[in-house]
């Protein structure tokens, strides 16, 4: 009876003992570097924390943390459990004024608002951030991303999940293979490789490539943009522009350089050219298989046009210029007087002759209007 009662003791205290948290907490200097490496589990960091240390709690006896406090360094290393039955959460509390090192093989990622730099890395989950003062490295095998505003430079990557992040100080890149890019105000350069839809507010010189999808941007000093199946767009590119599209319209609200643009399917081409300087390079190759081309010119600008209609059609108007026109050699079907030329190939001199501006359409309408 009395061994009997010892079992059922002891069982009763193996099962309290099982049930336990891994805790572990050490302290931590301003700027200095929480690293955390996690076979399995969900980091969900605090940093709120008013003290100056770092502390975590595992939710699961299995997982035993083995702490290293160091002097500028904290970390935090786990084993993995043989079996794993659902999330295993680790619940991590720091002060906003250090650095973030998390690694999670199995699991996503969540940290509050941080002033340092970030390195946030999961094998299999989505990684949500609040806003981060320094520099920040993102990078999932199998989720999203979301963060706030990062000071830094940043890098954001996803095998297949939407990258949505606020506004960026330094240089950026992206990389989804299937998902949507989202950014801000990117006060650098911008390089961003995606699956689906592209958008950025406003970034220095961007370089946009996405398989299927549209690209938006907002406003850059320069751009390059490929889509496989989208429509490229700005309000207003400072610099130069060249963008290619396989099926969709290409749009340049305001374009103060030079633009070489074509879609290869269907799509329509429009560009307004408002230069800052009408005595730089100006030159336009703007060509469209099916579809219209249309262009917005300063009347002060010096331009040799060359506008060619593949497939005109018949009787209808296919070329139309809002400029007199001096043709520099006559046209196939000559010219209406003053405002308007029929032609399927025109070449123009404005003021002289000048910037190369090339026109091209297999099936649609050029016009030419004044700025």
């Amino acid at each position: 009876m009395i061994h009997a009662v010892r079992t059922i003791r002891g069982s009763l205290f193996l099962a309290v003992a099982l049930s336990a948290p891994a805790f572990a907490k050490c302290p931590i200097s301003e700027g200095g570097t929480l690293v955390v490496r996690a076979a399995v589990g969900d980091l969900r960091v605090d940093t709120t924390g008013r003290e100056q240390s770092a502390e975590v709690q595992v939710e699961n006896s299995a997982v035993q943390v083995q702490e290293n406090c160091g002097k500028d360094v904290v970390q935090f290393t786990s084993n993995g459990p043989d079996q794993i039955r659902g999330t295993i959460p680790w619940k991590i509390v720091v002060p906003r004024n250090v650095n973030l090192d998390l690694v999670t093989m199995a699991g996503s990622i969540t940290v509050g608002d941080i002033d340092g730099n970030v390195v946030f890395r999961t094998a299999g989950g989505s990684v949500t951030a609040g806003n981060i003062r320094g520099k920040a490295a993102i990078i999932t095998q199998g989720g999203s991303i979301k963060s706030g505003n990062i000071g830094g430079d940043a890098e954001l990557r996803s095998q297949g999940g939407t990258l949505d992040v606020g506004d960026i100080g330094g240089n950026a890149e992206f990389y989804t293979t299937a998902g949507i890019i989202r950014a801000g105000n990117i006060n650098g350069s911008a390089i961003a490789v995606g699956g689906r839809t592209i958008s950025i507010s406003r970034a220095g010189e961007v370089k946009a490539t996405t398989n299927v999808g549209d690209i938006s941007i907002g406003e850059a000093a320069r751009i390059n943009a490929e889509s496989g199946g989208g429509n490229i767009t700005s309000r207003r590119v400072r610099g130069p522009f060249k963008g290619k599209t396989e099926n969709g319209d290409i749009r340049l609200d305001s374009a103060a350089s030079w633009v070489e643009a074509s879609t290869t399917g269907a799509g329509n081409i429009f560009v307004r050219l408002v230069p800052e300087n009408i005595d730089g390079d100006l030159h336009m190759n703007l060509v469209a298989e099916t579809g219209d081309v249309t262009v917005y010119l300063p009347p002060r600008m010096r331009a040799s046009i060359d506008a060619t209609v593949q497939r005109a059609a018949f009787q209808a108007q296919q070329i139309i210029s809002e400029f007199p026109s001096t043709p520099a050699r006559a046209p196939a079907q000559g010219l209406i007087p003053n405002r308007f030329y029929t032609a399927t190939h025109s070449e123009t001199l404005l003021n002289g002759g000048g910037n190369k501006i090339v026109l091209h359409t297999s099936l649609g309408k050029i016009t030419i209007r004044k700025n």
